[in-house]
């Protein structure tokens, strides 16, 4: 299961070394630059804070103390899950059953999860237009190969995909949970649907479950889950930029404009079918940010660290805790 990110990825990397070699081989070694050390530290940082960020999100939503331990194990093992998964289908399928197995009810969990979904979706999507704001649409889209290589339609399949999904998630949550159930129904009765009506009725009532759980919440909670969202995706991005600046400094504009261009990278990659978008993330990584890593050679080292510590950080993890987990889980069953 694992093997497969790791073969891809190494696919891309490999490749992106021949397109270096073939353009010749630098003869001057990479530099850093100066006070290269603060910008280590602060891509560390920003990896620690996004993790304790949806560690806290976890805490507030299942309104229960869950120790350290208990939060971390179901972070990383859903972060694992989305590593071994293609884009599309995310780690969420299997975070309900992490979370329950650390005492949280099954109904709760289940509530856990779909609000967590909820808020990832509804940022990315609210995301774009905000950036618009700072983020001249003209230079957004102006990316090596972005429009040679239909990335451009990748990404409003992409974003159209989100949209049409948080709708949903609104409506079943907030608006008329039950009338969504019954439009399910019968859109899932259709002939051409009706392999998946047992799936679909089914994400339907937990709809109408995590409506009952979550309906007495106050103000406060949803500001703290926003709150908590927006530093777990917000630091996600940044991690580029301070890897890109052990190597290259960036202006102010210059570390808005690859933060933007993070985002477009994330909503793309929703369509590449490999495990977490292995290979193919690599290489439109270093595609969407070329203008801002200039010397030779360094696009594979840049891009390597920007994996390292956004993937391959949670398939070691995952390999070291899963196991433990499933004992743990078995023990118990018996």
């Amino acid at each position: 299961m694992v093997i497969w990110p790791i073969l891809f990825g190494l696919i891309g990397v490999g490749y992106m070394l021949w397109r270096e070699m073939h353009n010749g081989i630098p003869s001057e070694p990479l530099i850093l630059v100066q006070h290269w050390w603060v910008f280590a530290v602060l891509l560390v940082l920003c990896t620690l804070i996004k993790d304790f960020s949806g560690m806290y999100r976890l805490r507030v939503m299942s309104g229960m103390p869950l120790r350290f331990r208990q939060l971390f194990r179901i972070r990383m093992l859903y972060e694992f899950t989305s590593a071994v998964t293609p884009s599309a289908a995310g780690g969420s399928s299997l975070e309900v059953l992490f979370i329950h197995r650390e005492g949280v009810k099954m109904s709760r969990a289940t509530a856990m999860t779909i609000q967590a979904l909820f808020l990832d979706e509804m940022m990315m999507v609210v995301f774009f237009p905000a950036l618009l704001i700072f983020v001249p649409y003209s230079d957004l889209f102006t990316a090596e190969g972005f429009f040679q290589y239909g990335y451009l339609w990748a990404f409003i399949i992409g974003y159209a995909m989100k949209f049409v999904w948080v709708t949903i998630l609104f409506i079943g949550l907030f608006c008329k949970p039950d009338i969504l159930a019954k439009l399910v129904g019968f859109i899932f009765s259709l002939k051409i649907f009706r392999r998946y009506r047992i799936r679909a009725l089914r994400t339907a009532v937990e709809l109408r479950h995590c409506a009952v759980e979550i309906r007495h919440e106050s103000i406060g909670y949803w500001v703290k889950l926003a709150l908590s969202t927006i530093c777990i995706w917000g630091f996600r991005f940044l991690i580029a930029n301070m890897a890109i600046m052990i190597f290259n400094p960036l202006s102010a504009s210059g570390n808005l404009m690859c933060f933007a261009r993070q985002y477009v990278l994330g909503i793309v990659s929703m369509i590449v079918p490999t495990p977490g978008g292995s290979g193919f993330a690599e290489l439109m990584f270093s595609g969407f940010l070329a203008e801002y890593i200039t010397q030779p050679m360094s696009t594979i080292v840049i891009t390597s660290l920007w994996r390292i510590f956004t993937y391959y950080y949670y398939l070691i993890a995952g390999v070291i805790i899963l196991p433990q987990w499933l004992g743990k889980s078995l023990f118990k069953k018996k």
